[in-house]
Order: structure tokens, then sequence, then C-alpha cells
């Protein structure tokens, strides 16, 4: 016992740097998320415009889950680590000195192809460092960086003018930083390969309610994450106050992540998809008559939020109760291509809403967004015999293929 206590604190003091070079990448990549939809707002960009600029991140991240992993083989992974930050740090410095949205929606594809990497890479760093006993808290730990990092991202907005450079600079200069931890360690190079390739088409057939969950939670998330800036300018918050309209939905994703895994886990899990669906919609609907001058704005959009990014992890378990064992690793190439698919179309989506109606469109869109997944789930528990469930796997809503790898169930489990 004492021998495992001490190889465990071995363990996690050996990924510290790790963590503290994640939380400076999470940190840079919510604040400039954030201050990229601001600024487009007030550069007069169409409404429409911005939402094709802001897709172009996760068009970049879905081109990168599919090309990074080879050059971990071929270059190694402090190699692409440093690489990949450098180039983000030069796109978020960029922004300032090409004002024009063909150019920042190729920013943007960069920045997203950047970040894939270096989230595959710290990945699979964790999972070479991870053993049976301490992989559950390494999970645990990167999601809680991950979602806290995003979080407290955009809260830096007040502190300039984003009409102004500084806060471009100051997201290179904590993406810049985040290198500096990762590259004075050693750590061992990881030998697992990282999956890459798998039919959607099958993985559809398999799985069709897990793989609809999956693309419905990319588009309405990336669409929370992308245009709520664009909303919360458009309706008159200040700086300061878009941030935390931003934070407050990732904060109810992470109060409800776990409770919603575990009633997964007790009660049907269609069931449960099919509850966060409803419960989406109707809270979205609700928002649209929302005084945006009030406090119910930041309360539906948390509460959205609980649900819409949580939604991911219960999609991937859905998807795992209908995969063969030895399939589950590869399946997340599938997952993490379809989520990306779904995160691009859903801010193109709702920016044609908010074009079309205001401000407004943009909880339209929230709201439309769940509904073809309530009717397919309602349908599925209506005419389908309810599969054998696996444990519930919690993985961030922004992650690599990778993390399928650290989520991977010990021998035991499997």
């Amino acid at each position: 016992m004492g021998v495992n206590s001490t190889t465990e604190r071995g363990v996690l003091a050996s990924v510290r740097p790790l963590f503290v070079g994640l939380a400076l990448l999470m940190i840079g990549n919510g604040l400039l998320g954030a201050l990229v939809g601001i600024r487009a707002h007030l550069e007069g960009f169409p409404t429409i415009v911005i939402g094709v600029v802001m897709a172009m991140y996760y068009a970049g991240f879905l081109v990168g889950s599919l090309t990074i992993p080879r050059r971990l083989v071929t270059v190694g992974h402090i190699r692409v680590f440093a690489g990949l930050t450098a180039l983000a740090a030069a796109t978020a410095l960029s922004y300032s000195l090409l004002i024009d949205p063909l150019s920042w929606a190729a920013l943007r594809f960069v920045f997203g192809l950047s970040m894939s990497g270096l989230y595959v890479t710290m990945e699979s760093w964790l999972n070479e460092r991870a053993t049976n006993e301490t992989r559950g808290r390494l999970l645990s730990a990167y999601m809680l960086i991950v979602t806290i990092g995003l979080g407290l991202g955009p809260l830096l907005l007040g502190l300039d003018d984003p009409a102004d450079a500084t806060l471009f600079i100051l997201v290179g200069i904590l993406i810049s930083l985040a290198v500096v931890p990762v590259t004075l360690i050693r750590i061992p190079t990881p030998s697992e390969t990282i999956p890459v390739e798998l039919s959607v088409i099958s993985l559809a057939r398999a799985a069709p309610l897990g793989v609809l969950a999956v693309a419905i939670s990319g588009a309405a998330g990336s669409a929370v994450s992308t245009l709520g800036a664009v909303y919360a300018t458009s309706v008159g918050m200040a700086p300061g106050l878009v941030g935390v309209f931003l934070a407050v939905s990732l904060v109810g994703a992470a109060a409800t992540q776990y409770p919603l895994g575990s009633l997964s886990d007790r009660f049907p899990r269609r069931r449960v998809i099919l509850a966060a669906s409803v419960a989406a919609v109707v809270i979205a609907g609700v928002a649209v008559a929302a005084d945006p001058a009030s406090i119910w704005p930041f309360l539906l959009i948390a509460a959205y939020g609980s649900l819409a990014f949580p939604m991911y992890s219960l999609a991937v378990s859905m998807v795992n109760d209908v995969m063969p064992h030895s399939q589950l690793v590869a399946a997340a190439a599938g997952v993490v291509f379809i989520y990306g698919a779904g995160s691009v179309v859903g801010p193109i989506g709702v920016s044609v809403l908010m074009d079309i109606v205001g401000p407004a469109g943009y909880f339209w869109g929230l709201a439309i967004s769940f509904l073809p997944l309530a009717v397919y789930a309602l349908a599925r528990i209506a005419f389908t015999a309810r599969p054998k469930q696996r444990r519930f796997i919690s993985l961030p809503f922004r992650s690599s293929t990778a993390a399928a790898l650290l989520a991977e169930p010990t021998d035991d489990e499997a």
C-alpha cells in the first residue's frame, strides 16, 4: 500500500509541468476565442461571416486530428509541441496586423490545427505516465484544467479594450510560456500509436444515436463558445460581462459532468440523452424571451452549458456501449472526426439565424440544435431494444483521439 501510494505521488508529480503548460494553453485559447468574436463584431464583419471565421478553428482542429498523430511518430513529441506552440502564438499575434475576414479565417484554421496537435501531444504524454491506479485521477485533473482554463480565459477580456492589440499580445505571451515547463522536463516518449482511421459509415451503422449525439454536441458546444461573445456584444454587454457570460456556460458544464454520467450508469443512457436534449431545447427557448439586461441570460446559458458540453461524454459512452472492446480506442478517431464536423456546422448555422432575426437568433439556434437529437432518441427508445451498457466515460469536450487511450478501461474492466 505504501509502495503504491509512493508510486502514485511520483506519477502525479512528474506530470505537474504538463498541467502547468496545459493551463496556460487553455487560458490563452479561451481568451482568444472570445476576443476574436468581439473584435470581428467591432470591425463590422457581417454576422454570417463571423460564423464562418469562428468555424474555421474547428475545421483546422479536424484536419489536425487526422494529420498530427503521424507527425508525432516521425518528428517526436517535444518537437511537435514546441513547433505547434510557436505557430499558435504567432497566429494570435497576427490578428491585429491582418484585419480582414479571409486572413482571420486562415488564422483560425491554423490555430485550430495547432491546438489539435497540442491536445494529442499532451494526452499521449499523460497516457504514457498513467497507471491503472492513477489513470482516473489524471483524466479528472486533465478535464478540470481544460474546463477551468477555457472558462478563465474570457474573464481576461476586461483587462483592456478589445479594439486594441494588447489582449492579442497577452494571448501570444500565455501560449509562448506554455512551452517552458513542458520542454524543461524529461518524460519518456509515448509508445502507443494514436488511432487516426475508422470508417465513419461503419460507426454510424453501429451506433446511430451515439453518432448523432456526438455531432450535435459539437454543433451546440461550438456555437455556445464562438458566438456567445457576438451575442453578448450585440446586446450591449461590456467586455468584462461578455467574459462572464462565456465563463458561466463552462461552470455549468463542470457542475453536471459527473452527475449526468452517474445517472446514465444507473438508468438507460438513451433516456438520459433524451431528457438532456429536451431540457436544452426548453432552456434555450426560454432564453429567447429573456431580458438581455437582466441576470437571466447568464443563468440560462449556464444551464444550457451544463447539458450541451457533457453531452459529448454521454455520446461517447453511448458509442462505447455498442462497439466491441477491441475497437473502442480506434472508434475514438471516428468520434473526433464527427465531433469536428458538427463543430464546423454549428457556428455557421447559428450565425445565419442571428443574421435573420438578430441577437435572439443565438438562442433560437441553440434550441433548434437539440431538436433532432430529442426526436431521434425518442424513436430509438420506442422502436429498438436497449443496448447493454458499459461504464460512463468522462472526456473533455475538446480532446483528441489520445484521450480515448487515457480513458481506456483496465483489463479487469474490459
